[in-house]
């Protein structure tokens, strides 16, 4: 088990960014990131750039509509997605999955907009992109995102989540963060994709923090399903990794929540906790915040795709 720091979201010259391939990789690179995802607006014309090995990468496009964008990782070429509409969304979905991609919902809420397709199946969404851009209190398009993922784990949907930086600018202000993916084995596209489908996802501002379960003589990780009944949760926490990333802000780690259906908290404890016993129920989902201080308000810093009960 091994979560790193990854950025799904990335927009070069060949789609709406500033910066070429090569300048998006090495900006990665330099930030210590594991791994990036090319995500350039309805074009795949940068895929050839990533093969110049400074960093692994994910060949993906942002399929970007008027009432919504997707993000489809894994592909070789650009879906079609010109004539997705609110009606076809779940076909469109299940084409871009049959090609082999994962699928996510991008910034459901960004600039003021939101989502406007009336998904049918949302069991074809590999994950919802939870928090987006740079985390200001003036970002609300994070809250409503959060929340919108909410929603859909209590109809009982198991999505991951994802923190997109959605470079392609020149960013410098502001407090960006990461996705830790679960990645088993060597980084790269296919190991990173079977994470994300598999819903071993973490999103943060920064903190690395993920879970495993222990029931009954089995561990249970991030993404998968056990039994109701009596549970030890064993958390892991590194409150100083990428720490760099904090910005100007005055940062205070203080709580581990764990959140179940309707948002509720079933537990609150210390940030140094590592062992808490939970008697879980059937058919719910369970996920671990981590919680804090910036600049002396309260805060979510990170926040664990769940796991789930049968």
């Amino acid at each position: 088990m091994s979560y790193l720091p990854c950025e799904l979201h990335c927009n070069s010259k060949n789609g709406e960014g500033k910066f070429t391939v090569g300048e998006i990789l090495q900006r990665a690179t330099n930030d210590h990131l594991a791994l990036i995802a090319l995500t350039d607006k309805n074009t795949t014309d940068g895929f050839d750039e990533l093969n110049d090995g400074v960093i692994p990468s994910i060949k993906g496009v942002e399929c970007a509509t008027p009432n919504g964008n997707l993000l489809a990782l894994g592909v070789n070429s650009a879906p079609d997605f010109a004539d997705i509409t609110t009606e076809n969304i779940d076909s469109r979905i299940e084409a871009f999955k049959e090609d082999g991609a994962v699928v996510g919902i991008a910034h459901p809420f960004a600039d003021g907009s939101e989502w406007k397709y009336n998904l049918r199946n949302p069991r074809n969404v590999d994950f919802v992109e939870i928090w987006h851009g740079a985390f200001t209190f003036e970002n609300s398009e994070n809250d409503k995102a959060l929340a919108m993922w909410t929603a859909l784990l209590d109809k009982g949907y198991h999505i991951a989540c994802t923190y997109g930086k959605d470079l392609k600018n020149d960013e410098n202000a502001g407090h960006f963060g990461c996705t830790y993916l679960d990645i088993d084995g060597e980084i790269n596209q296919h190991n990173a994709l079977k994470a994300l489908r598999m819903g071993k996802t973490v999103a943060s501002t920064g903190a690395k923090m993920f879970f495993r379960v222990h029931q009954k003589g089995t561990t249970y990780t991030i993404g998968e399903t056990l039994k109701k009944g009596g549970a030890v949760f064993s958390f892991f926490t590194d409150l100083h990794s990428r720490e760099k990333n904090s910005g100007g802000e005055e940062l205070e780690y203080q709580t581990i929540k764990l959140i179940t259906n309707g948002g509720a908290c079933i537990m609150e404890t210390a940030v140094s906790e590592r062992h808490i016993h939970i008697n879980l129920k059937s058919n719910q989902w369970y996920r671990a915040e981590l919680w804090g201080k910036v600049d002396g308000v309260k805060k979510l810093l990170a926040v664990t795709s769940p796991i789930y009960t049968a």
